[in-house]
């Protein structure tokens, strides 16, 4: 009996991502631009010369794109810095942190909050990490819910509606609730 192997049995609906990298054959620099500039103006036919406007735009489009380029690096830059300095700021401070367990698909999802003071950030791990008094854990910057004591975003609410409900008073200050047994409003003539 022959062996019979099927391909593709991972699930239709896994998705995945690529990303290109950068690298020497999927880049060029201005000074690699310039050279294959100056190789296609060598190497054009006289007779239909190369059109100005045309070698205007490609100039303009690759300065565009180093510009950009530089401005991309900065704004990251700029941003590190401000989260980091951001992060130094809270030791000291009495802060918010969410608590987080893993779901069935591995995500972190809150479910409480704890309540005390930053000892120490760590910048060694590229995003800042968090460690605070009396917890071994180190908590992701994203894992801050506030300065100080936040009350609870992620408690449940154990009362249940109409429970304890108190009656109002009515406009007049008799003390009386004008309200027949099913909640309706009645008017007195």
């Amino acid at each position: 009996m022959a062996d019979i192997s099927i391909s593709g049995t991972g699930t239709p609906y896994k998705t995945g991502a690529y990303t290109v990298e950068s690298n020497d054959k999927n880049t060029i620099s201005m000074t690699g631009y310039f050279q294959l500039l100056a190789a296609q103006l060598q190497n054009q036919d006289m007779n239909n010369p190369m059109d100005n406007s045309e070698l205007m735009a490609q100039m303009t489009q690759m300065a565009m794109v180093q510009s950009m380029t530089s401005m991309t690096d900065a704004l990251k830059t700029s941003t590190a810095v401000t989260t980091q300095t951001y992060a130094a700021s809270l030791v000291g401070q009495e802060v918010t942190m969410a608590q987080t367990k893993k779901n069935s698909y591995g995500q972190e999802i809150p479910y409480d909050v704890k309540y005390a003071k930053v000892e120490w950030v760590n910048f060694t791990s590229g995003d800042p990490t968090i460690k605070l008094e009396g917890d071994d854990k180190e908590y992701s910057l994203a894992h801050l819910v506030g300065m100080g004591k936040v009350p609870n975003p992620y408690a449940e609410d154990d009362e249940e509606e109409g429970g304890d409900e108190v009656p109002k008073e009515d406009e007049d200050g008799s003390g009386e609730n004008d309200t027949d047994p099913h909640g309706v409003g009645v008017t007195a003539m």
